[in-house]
């Protein structure tokens, strides 16, 4: 991968979103698991982050509450599955942590250092339970778009915050 633009694949019951960045893999794995560089680009256009709990380990618990452009507040529940500095990161959604799994899924980060300088290969994939749950996982949550614009505003933080190291 040489682009630094966003692909995104849709495959059956997975999203596959990838793209370049021009920062060291260690980077790039810091500000996927630190709460205080999270709480700056996490989650799609507009929305705000709070942490709740941050247990960064195999097995740990993250609960947070995205805030939503609309008021809305939508409480999140995740549980890292496994973490492998500073090359993956895998975790399932489990729901909004009263109980509620409306939205169910599997991510698996993986961070490439390449070749070509101080610059890293980011893949994430979501995997849902079938085809027709991640059908209905975007058509009431826009998931897909919203996945795009959580990479995009990934990029955009790191560009303000190596700017301002």
């Amino acid at each position: 991968m040489s682009s630094t633009e966003l692909i995104t694949e849709i495959s059956e019951n997975q999203v596959i979103y990838r793209k370049s960045f021009d920062v060291s893999n260690e980077l790039l794995f810091e500000v996927w698991s630190s709460p205080d560089h999270l709480k700056e680009w996490w989650g799609p256009d507009g929305f705000t982050l709070t942490v709740i709990s941050f247990d960064f380990r195999n097995g740990g618990i993250f609960e947070f509450v995205m805030h939503g452009p609309d008021g809305h507040d939508y409480k999140n529940k995740i549980q890292f599955l496994k973490i492998e500095k500073p090359r993956l990161i895998s975790y399932k959604h489990i729901g909004n942590g009263d109980g509620d799994e409306d939205v169910n899924f599997l991510s698996e980060i993986v961070f490439e250092p390449t070749n070509q300088g101080n610059s890293t290969n980011l893949t994430m994939v979501q995997v849902f339970s079938s085809k027709d749950e991640l059908e209905r996982v975007n058509q009431k949550y826009g998931a897909i778009e919203g996945g795009k614009q959580h990479v995009g505003n990934l990029a955009k933080y790191l560009e303000t915050f190596t700017k301002a190291v």
